[in-house]
């Protein structure tokens, strides 16, 4: 599995959002703060910082929560193109050949992911939520967690953020560490929805890790998430 950090990912990344900008490596260098050279580095094989990759995006335009998602896109395909488990069309294939494709697909990916962030009532939402875990609940942790990164409204939903804290709540009483990975999972989720929504429902997400952590008799851990849990609570607003 490529890693968040791993250059042929990150240099996709870089790629496309120069390219998304319209500007040549001296000029996107420039606008970010970095030379040409850096610039034509990264490109190739040595990955940026966030901090420097937060910089490109603002330069191109992008929600940052998009670039995460872009990553998690690229980082799966690639990796699953390279384990040959990515589709009779990926199977087999060279990144030369890899690799531009994904480029070409990136633009309608990213417009896929703003038209798919659009509010749903919160019942729509909710059923959604129930509907998608029934569908990822049968597959290992590790493997809900790609398959949760592949789609920008699964990965940033509140509603699954608070579906998954309900069934670690459940499976606290039967598994102590299968509850405090569905909490982990949850809180994953909250932290990409965004404004005060995201503050709320993180909090409500870190209740539920405090929650498995005393189940799991972690109880200077669990009373740290238990502040946390308060504070993004209170930020977030009241909410019903």
């Amino acid at each position: 599995m490529a890693k968040r950090g791993d250059p042929s990912v990150l240099r996709l990344v870089v790629i496309f959002l120069r390219s998304h900008a319209r500007m040549t490596q001296e000029q996107f260098g420039k606008a970010c703060r970095v030379d040409q050279a850096q610039v034509s580095r990264y490109e190739h094989d040595e990955a940026p910082s966030e901090e420097v990759l937060r910089r490109m995006a603002k330069v191109a335009g992008i929600d940052w929560s998009l670039v995460v998602h872009l990553r998690q896109f690229y980082s799966s395909l690639l990796a699953a193109a390279s384990r040959g488990d990515a589709g009779p069309a990926a199977t087999g294939l060279d990144l030369p050949i890899l690799e531009p494709v994904l480029l070409a697909l990136s633009p309608y990916w990213i417009e896929l992911g703003r038209v798919e962030s659009e509010v749903q009532p919160p019942a729509k939402a909710r059923h959604e939520a129930d509907l998608i875990w029934s569908a990822l609940e049968r597959y290992p942790a590790q493997r809900r967690r790609q398959l949760i990164g592949l789609s920008l409204q699964v990965s940033r939903s509140w509603a699954l953020a608070e579906r998954v804290s309900h069934e670690s709540e459940r499976m606290a009483a039967h598994k102590v560490e299968d509850a405090l990975e569905l909490a982990n999972l949850a809180l994953a989720i909250a932290e990409q929805v965004a404004g005060e929504e995201g503050l709320r429902a993180q909090g409500y997400c870190w209740g539920h890790v405090a929650n498995a952590r005393r189940v799991g008799n972690d109880l200077s851990g669990a009373d740290e998430a238990f502040v946390r849990a308060w504070d993004l609570w209170r930020a977030g607003g009241e909410s019903d």
